[in-house]
């Protein structure tokens, strides 16, 4: 601007006239790391917690770090590891499914039945198959009314949980014990040093990873997940492949059934409650967006680790039940926020 006479004229720009009122603006580096940083979290940060979570324990609770303890762990983890397989793929489709715990107890009954009975070759067959059958239908009962009749998952499973929990304590309140020796064999056998139902978890984790990541169904499912109007207008049916996730959680339940059951010895109607909650938490804490369209199966498997090596070091710990409940709901909670954050930032 023009100054007094013998005054040289100085340019004033804006930037000069008015500085930054929100302070000066973070520099190109320092929004790589941040953008790094985030990604990191979101990519490995259940890694780290797993690991903080194993170091905790193993100072606060010698005996925590045994092999014994381990294995112990792995059986635990395996059940709802399977079950949180099968939620996962109904997530990736924003959806949900909260009537596994029910199903499971209505496949386990089923089972235990035959499983009591003499072990002729129908039998056997049917205590074996029978589980993963009910499953199957169990899933496709929810599927058929969420995909075809346009119903929210949320309320068609929350009603089969009281349907299926129903039927099952209707149909044999009291529970079923001395099922036959062979059944054991599933639940409690191992081959080498490694327990059967963590070798069935390990072999559930590696195809649903195949057929997540290496087909075409698999793809279909994150496009109805994450758009489900660009899905259609490729042409994939979102009802059909609505309808085959929740057979395939289905599947999982039924599978899971039989290992419970097995590993018991005794079938309850009781059985599998609160277990729609720790699947739910594993996939969440896994990285699974409730929004549809993003999560990863090894993912889901570390989250329920986690859930399983936090159960098992505050029971060490003597911690009461009622508190570690809570620390699912705190789980829960804590893992939508971040969850809803990294999605802002991106």
């Amino acid at each position: 601007m023009k100054t007094r006479a013998g005054e040289r004229e100085v340019g004033v720009g804006p930037a000069a006239a008015a500085p930054d009122a929100d302070g000066p603006r973070p520099t190109a580096t320092a929004r790589r790391f941040r953008l790094t940083f985030a990604t990191a979290l979101r990519d490995y940060g259940i890694y780290f917690a797993l690991a903080g979570l194993v170091a905790y324990f193993s100072v606060a609770v010698p005996q925590f770090r045994s092999a014994e303890n381990g294995l112990l762990i792995l059986l635990q983890v395996s059940v709802i590891g399977i079950i949180s397989i099968g939620m996962t793929f109904t997530i990736l489709t924003a959806g949900i499914d909260l009537s596994v715990g029910s199903l499971l107890a209505v496949a386990g009954m089923l089972s235990g039945i035959f499983a009591q009975r003499e072990p002729t070759i129908l039998n056997v067959g049917l205590a074996c198959s029978l589980p993963i059958a009910v499953g199957i239908v169990g899933g496709a009962l929810n599927g058929l009314v969420i995909a075809w009749a346009g119903v929210n998952p949320l309320i068609v499973t929350l009603g089969t949980l009281t349907a299926y929990r129903g039927f099952v304590v209707w149909y044999r309140v009291n529970p079923i014990y001395d099922l036959q020796p062979y059944y054991r064999v599933i639940g409690q056998g191992a081959l080498g040093p490694v327990p059967i139902p963590v070798l069935i978890l390990l072999l559930m984790a590696v195809a649903a990873g195949v057929v997540l990541n290496y087909t075409r169904f698999g793809r279909y499912v994150y496009v109805v997940g994450g758009n489900p109007d660009a899905a259609r207008a490729a042409g994939i049916s979102v009802p059909l492949m609505t309808f085959s996730v929740y057979v395939i959680s289905g599947f999982c339940v039924g599978l899971a059934a039989l290992i419970f059951t097995s590993r018991l010895m005794a079938a309850q109607a009781i059985s599998g409650q609160g277990f729609e909650l720790q699947a739910i938490a594993a996939a969440v804490v896994g990285g699974a967006s409730l929004f549809g369209g993003r999560g990863r199966i090894s993912n889901t498997i570390v989250g329920a680790l986690i859930m399983g090596v936090l159960f098992n070091g505050l029971v060490m710990l003597n911690v009461p039940a009622p508190v570690q409940q809570m620390a699912i709901g705190v789980i829960i909670i804590a893992a939508v926020w971040l969850d809803g954050m990294l999605r802002r930032r991106r």
